[in-house]
């Protein structure tokens, strides 16, 4: 009897410890698929994924980001909940597009939410293309760079369903007057009057935002980056990232984007031949 009672509950340990692992992980993939809760001010992740596939991509997008952040921000958690304790008494703020009412929004959530969330998913509404949200104390550009130079290394496949993973450092509307300034800012240290020389390249794509035309922002963006910099589409050592969807952009800057496969988790794994020039990469970021 004492046996089989010993046993039972063990089992009935394991289920419990089984439906709060489910229920977090259906927590952070919860929004309905019609949602659109992204927002200018916001910083994260443009994803694609395989079609059907988003929740999935999205659950498994955030454990591999997790599992990055935790070896790059090894105190990030305990300075996100120390923040939490210190704005428990703090005025609530309204939502807005701005960047003080993102921060404002972070504080709402973290007070309503026991645990702590470093990322959230936000869909897109559209096939194949999802938002992963961080918070705002991670580098999206930083965490990429970090993540797929070791992932280049160690060749371990940790996706089924994820695509591009690129950088959000700047989320903004799909207006080319603030596409061009938030890719200002995520270049600024391009721009800067004692640059180095060097090389760049830019990625542009726009899905379901009739209103922009490619070679528009194109040339808008490339304009005061051409004054010092030189465009090389095949190895620019600098690439700027603008992914137009609907009424958002998302705009990051990635080094040795193509060396890296473009930050393709599907393709940075089955390729041999980019074996060698993503190591000389990953030995010229250590050095």
């Amino acid at each position: 009897m004492g046996k089989r009672a010993t046993e039972g509950s063990g089992g009935k340990g394991s289920q419990q410890k089984r439906a709060k692992r489910h229920q977090y992980l259906k927590d952070r993939v919860k929004y309905p698929q019609n949602s659109f809760d992204i927002s200018p001010g916001m910083k994260g992740f443009f994803v694609t994924c395989t079609r059907g596939r988003e929740k999935k991509s999205a659950s498994e997008t955030i454990d591999l980001l997790e599992e990055f952040a935790n070896k790059l921000y090894p105190n990030l958690e305990e300075e996100i909940a120390a923040e939490k304790d210190a704005s428990d008494d703090a005025p609530a703020a309204q939502a807005g597009g701005g960047i003080e009412d993102e921060i404002a929004r972070e504080i709402a959530e973290m007070k309503a939410s026991p645990k702590i969330k470093m990322f959230r998913y936000l869909p897109s509404t559209i096939d194949c293309i999802l938002y992963i949200k961080c918070h705002r104390k991670i580098d999206p550009e930083a965490l990429v760079q970090f993540m797929f130079a070791e992932l280049s290394v160690t060749k371990q496949r940790k996706t089924r369903f994820t695509g591009r993973l690129i950088p959000a450092k700047v989320t903004t509307t799909s207006k080319l007057d603030a596409i061009v300034k938030g890719a200002t800012q995520v270049a600024h240290e391009l721009l800067a009057e004692d640059a180095e020389p060097t090389t760049f390249a830019l990625v542009v794509n726009i899905r379901y935002c009739d209103d922009l035309k490619r070679d528009d922002v194109i040339l808008a963006v490339a304009a005061p980056l051409d004054v010092k910099h030189k465009v090389d589409l095949k190895n620019a050592r600098y690439t700027l990232v603008i992914e137009v969807f609907k009424s958002m952009a998302t705009i990051g800057l990635v080094e040795n984007y193509n060396a890296l496969r473009r930050l393709n988790l599907q393709t940075l794994f089955d390729d041999p031949s980019a074996k060698k020039p993503v190591e000389d990469v990953v030995q010229s970021m250590d050095e």
